[in-house]
């Protein structure tokens, strides 16, 4: 469904509009953005044409539960998560990579859009989004039409490990084989790519909500305090996969409410607490990356042991993760620059050549 961006792809600079349809669009191109959107269930990146990386936002929506209009959106609706009255709902439109609150992805993605840049009256952005391979033709037009909500004249979809590897500036120079592990918020996506495009994929559910859902999930079994989701996600990133690694002990201090009294108290969590919770999930994906490296045709092998294992993702930014994939499959592993950000940077890039690409809009009607 989505027009296939293969990473060769020559750039088509606009001179002169040939036909109806390049009149049509040169005109609706005055006033208006490109715009590249990496939209994942924890974050929404954009990269604006010609003025770069703007506005990373949490992928959080707040609603009036009685008169059910959103009212707001992003980093500002998160800070709003477990301190709101019961009339007001605080939720993510997406999970596990997938819509499944169109009417509020709608609303996040059209007002990052139109913050982002003032549009003119009567033009409309292009946008080129990024999706994780394999999803299925549902979830690809839940996407499109939350592009048609924003006014987006063209969108093109494409394929976030081929965002990533324009990202990381790889296209021009990879090797015959790249192995790309991108760790969102809602998914794991494991990829192998050559130059000829996608050679083998796996889409998995473990990934770093699943990781706080564990870590709340073992505190809570253990010590018999609730802590938030936040309160979680801060034992990840202050102790990560550090005790797999040399077994050192180290503390973190988190804040919670006692289930035996109901009381807020303050405790330490330790090293080996986290390396307990993240074990399983960790172990999945280790095993997802043994799958799909024993799915890898031999010719690449050899390419991705030299390039090694490349993460992206907020997730890959877990403490000690890429020395851990290394000691355990053996293949050496390292995370991008600005990991985070890539998708959406390489959709920056794939702006360049937006003019060659089908639009995916096209498919709704």
């Amino acid at each position: 469904m989505s027009e296939s961006t293969g990473i060769k792809q020559s750039s088509s600079q606009f001179s002169v509009p040939s036909g109806q349809n390049s009149l049509i669009d040169w005109i609706g191109s005055l006033g208006s953005e490109d715009i590249g959107v990496d939209i994942g269930t924890s974050n929404i990146v954009l990269f604006i044409k010609h003025k770069g990386l703007v506005f990373p936002e949490a992928s959080v929506i707040a609603k009036n539960r009685v008169t059910g209009e959103y009212f707001a959106y992003g980093t500002k609706a998160e800070e709003m998560e477990g301190k709101t009255p019961p009339e007001i709902v605080i939720s993510r439109p997406m999970k596990e990579s997938a819509i499944v609150d169109y009417s509020g992805t709608a609303y996040l993605l059209n007002s990052i859009v139109n913050r982002s840049y003032l549009k003119g009256m009567f033009f409309h952005p292009r946008l080129i989004m990024c999706v994780p391979k394999g999803i299925n033709s549902v979830q690809r037009r839940a996407l499109l039409e939350a592009a048609v909500a924003v006014g987006a004249r063209k969108t093109v979809l494409i394929d976030q490990p081929l965002a990533a590897m324009m990202g990381m500036g790889l296209e021009d120079h990879q090797k015959e084989g790249t192995m790309i592990v991108d760790m969102g918020g809602g998914s794991t996506k494991i990829s192998v790519l050559s130059k000829q495009g996608i050679v083998v994929s796996h889409f998995s559910r473990e990934s770093g909500n699943s990781m706080d859902m564990a870590i709340l999930t073992a505190i809570r079994d253990k010590y018999h305090i609730r802590i938030g989701r936040k309160e979680a996600e801060s034992l990840k990133i202050a102790l990560g996969a550090s005790w797999d690694l040399d077994s050192q002990p180290r503390i973190a201090e988190t804040s919670g409410l006692s289930i035996v009294s109901g009381l807020p108290v303050k405790m330490a969590v330790t090293s080996e607490d986290i390396a307990g919770a993240l074990n399983p999930i960790l172990y999945e994906i280790f095993t997802h990356i043994r799958d799909v490296l024993q799915r890898t045709p031999p010719a690449l092998l050899a390419s991705i042991r030299e390039n090694g294992i490349m993460m992206v993702g907020g997730g890959s930014q877990l403490r000690g993760l890429a020395d851990l994939i290394t000691r355990v499959i053996g293949v050496p592993a390292r995370v991008a620059d600005r990991p985070s950000y890539v998708n959406a940077v390489g959709a920056g890039s794939a702006l360049n050549y937006i003019n060659s690409f089908r639009d995916s809009l096209q498919d709704l009607h």
